[in-house]
């Protein structure tokens, strides 16, 4: 009852004081919380005539106070939007004059670390429907589980869709379980391909960051031509349909959760070693259900063991 006006438990307050009546000033609930809420929105009043009492406002006229309430609080927030667009234009002149920016270029090219690094996060900020990245194997610190990309409550709450290719070299290093975990905790979906040309970072259909080099420490490009953009999202896009999910290897075709995970990690080439540091087992573990694998979808080797999951759908 009054969704959007009040909080669940202050409308069922309001509620229960409608049908039953005033809440005396020594009852528990004339000091919660909920109560507080109730008076602050003007849906109570306090009557000190006779016994002092906590008195419900007439429906009509609290409901209607509410909602002209909430009508100006928008009419506010419209007019903070629309003056914080007219700043827009001399933000981002003294923004880029501070920072080296540059201009509104098709194509821009970066030199400042503390710029590139920023950017990244700024264009995750920027999108309103997708955010998609490339990780290759070149890192400027060892990673781990913190330096997986946590988002701003702002990009998850509005839904924008999280996706990340890794490389399968850049699974291999110590700490790589935890950043995958991590990663998905935050709301990403992972797979892994062999090889990638490069780092990639892009926003919706309006932005892209990569570096120059593989490195990424000789600078990067930020792209904002619309058909470069759309260029970049097709490479993305086709190197996902060809990379191997990644996740918490939930049971599917009768495979334990582990083998699941095996399984995945088997498509993208990695060898036993590189999977049991992935998976945080011994190498005789991964060995036995590489061997379980091969016995279930009664192949040879590995690779006929991974087209013959893709074919019965196993990889999907």
């Amino acid at each position: 009852m009054l969704e959007g006006l009040l909080s669940t438990g202050a409308g069922a307050l309001y509620d229960a004081m409608v049908r039953s009546g005033p809440v005396p000033l020594d009852d528990p609930r004339a000091t919660t919380p909920e109560m507080q809420e109730l008076v602050d929105r003007g849906f109570v009043r306090r009557d000190y005539r006779d016994d002092p009492v906590l008195a419900p406002m007439e429906p009509v006229r609290a409901v209607d106070h509410a909602i002209l309430g909430a009508q100006q609080r928008l009419v506010e927030q419209q007019r903070q939007i629309l003056a914080a667009r007219q700043q827009l234009d001399v933000l981002q002149t003294v923004y880029r004059a501070a920072y080296g920016g540059g201009s509104d270029a098709a194509v821009e090219v970066l030199s400042d670390p503390q710029r590139i690094g920023a950017l990244s996060l700024e264009l995750c900020l920027s999108a309103k429907e997708e955010f998609l990245t490339f990780t290759t194997r070149h890192f400027k610190r060892k990673p781990d589980a913190n330096t997986a990309m946590a988002l701003p409550d702002a990009v998850t709450e509005r839904g924008v869709r999280l996706r990340n290719v890794y490389e399968r070299a850049a699974l291999e290093f110590e700490g790589a379980k935890g950043v995958v975990e991590a990663s998905i905790a935050a709301g990403w979906t992972m797979r892994v391909a062999p090889e990638l040309p490069m780092k990639m970072v892009i926003a919706d259909h309006h932005s892209a960051l990569m570096p120059l080099d593989p490195s990424g420490m000789a600078g990067a490009v930020f792209v904002r031509s619309p058909t470069i953009v759309a260029a970049l999202r097709m490479l993305f896009e086709l190197v996902w349909t060809q990379a191997v999910p990644i996740g918490d290897g939930q049971q599917r075709h009768g495979l334990t959760p582990t083998q699941a995970k095996v399984l995945d990690l088997l498509a993208t080439g990695m060898t036993d070693g590189a999977i049991a540091r992935h998976l945080d087992v011994s190498e005789r573990t991964v060995r036995r259900h590489v061997q379980g694998l091969l016995d279930a979808l009664q192949a040879d080797n590995r690779v006929a063991a991974v087209h013959a999951a893709t074919r019965l759908g196993w990889l999907d």
